[in-house]
């Protein structure tokens, strides 16, 4: 269980999100603008914050990330954008702005779940994962790593040197060609050392800024190679 703050002025939005949350035992508090976020951020200690982009009353979701961001108590606090906005460019801004995810809408209720429980604090929830396919793909960032499963959510990657937690990495490889997807940003969720003579990191990376257009072709072919 945990205490989730989730800030958007559709109250559509607001509803569907604080009864799944609800649902899965948490406890939520809403509201429809950053500045009264940012009031309640203040006076109340919360776990995670899901908010919206474009929002009225003078303010918006990066300015209360910044505002999380700069405060020294809440600096650390996960953050995930929901948002409409699915343009690369929008995702490359609000990794900017300091989000620790941004997650598309329309709300796919399983997929935000499992995303908000991989950022909850350690005990407070049970992680669970989406089906995941073992695969063997080179990939690259600054040394050449292998891909070696993909789920839904992420990548595991085999790397020789370790990556800190939360850090966003912009990986090329074949695979998304293989999927028909453009690379997708990720973010470093646990990385562990295997014991061995040379150095061998496994390491978890989870999408950030996934549309439903790269979500569906990531299922089916997952889904496709896990059957085989």
């Amino acid at each position: 269980m945990a205490k989730i703050l989730i800030v958007d002025d559709q109250k559509s939005i607001l509803l569907t999100l604080e009864a799944l949350l609800k649902q899965d035992g948490h406890i939520v508090t809403a509201c429809t603008n950053a500045v009264d976020a940012i009031k309640i951020l203040a006076a109340q200690a919360f776990d995670l914050v899901i908010t919206d982009v474009i929002m009225p009353g003078g303010s918006d979701g990066y300015t209360l990330i910044k505002a999380i961001r700069n405060h020294p108590v809440l600096a650390k606090m996960p953050v995930i954008l929901l948002t409409g906005k699915r343009e690369k460019v929008d995702v490359e801004k609000g990794i900017e702005s300091g989000a620790t995810d941004y997650v598309v809408k329309p709300i796919d209720p399983e997929f935000l779940l499992v995303k908000v429980r991989h950022l909850l604090p350690p005990g407070s929830v049970v992680k669970t994962e989406f089906v995941s396919a073992a695969v063997s793909y080179k990939g690259a960032w600054d040394i050449k790593t292998e891909i070696t499963a993909i789920s839904e959510l992420g990548f595991d990657i085999v790397s020789s040197l370790p990556l800190p937690l939360g850090k966003i990495l912009k990986l090329q490889s074949p695979i998304f060609d293989e999927i028909g997807i453009p690379p997708i940003p990720l973010r470093i969720d646990s990385c562990d050392e295997v014991a061995g003579n040379d150095p061998v990191y496994r390491i978890k990376a989870l999408f950030v800024g996934v549309t439903e257009k790269e979500l569906s072709p990531i299922r089916v072919w997952t889904r496709t190679k896990k059957s085989f």
